[in-house]
């Protein structure tokens, strides 16, 4: 008879943890499926006031970095992502008559009166999904807003061989 009774204790203290793993199961989905709705209401939001582009930092020296899905202000012009995405470190001219800027270095990488590297420039591109190839810009980065889902790039690359650019990809 104690050995039943053993049982049925076990029993008992077993589907009460299972009943209880449940309930802690179910309230955790429910506050993952919460979660998510208040994500894609963010989400939402940040879509009425901005976009989100893969952006391509090619230094020319066989480094390159990524920065996916990167949320940028709607009307934004390239120079200025350029900015935001690089944490400012962008050294440029201001060229106030053709109001527009010209990089001469990202993230430290640049010409710096170095003679090997006087046909150098960083050089603005954006892929073409259409073509299936990256097209370099031929006005100013001031003068360019990306758009929701685009593909940019800059390369820093040699220019003596205008306008044949090698691609940055």
């Amino acid at each position: 008879m104690n050995d039943i009774k053993v049982w049925k204790t076990i029993s008992f203290v077993l589907l009460g943890g299972i009943v209880i793993f449940g309930l802690i199961g179910l309230s955790l989905y429910s506050d993952l499926s919460s979660s998510e709705k208040r994500y894609d209401d963010v989400i939402e939001s940040l879509d009425k006031i901005s976009f989100s582009t893969d952006f391509m930092i090619n230094y020319g020296n066989g480094s390159k970095i990524w920065y996916n899905n990167t949320r940028l202000p709607l009307g934004i012009d390239l120079y200025n992502a350029t900015l935001i995405i690089c944490s400012g470190n962008v050294n440029s001219t201001y060229y106030p008559e053709y109001k527009s800027h010209f990089i001469t270095s990202i993230d430290g990488v640049g010409v710096f009166d170095d003679p090997e590297k006087m046909y150098w420039s960083w050089i603005a591109w954006y892929y073409d999904g259409v073509l299936g190839k990256w097209i370099s810009y031929d006005v100013s980065s001031d003068m360019v807003y990306p758009n929701d889902g685009d593909i940019l790039s800059w390369y820093f690359e040699d220019t003596s061989n205008y306008p044949d650019f090698d691609s940055p990809d």
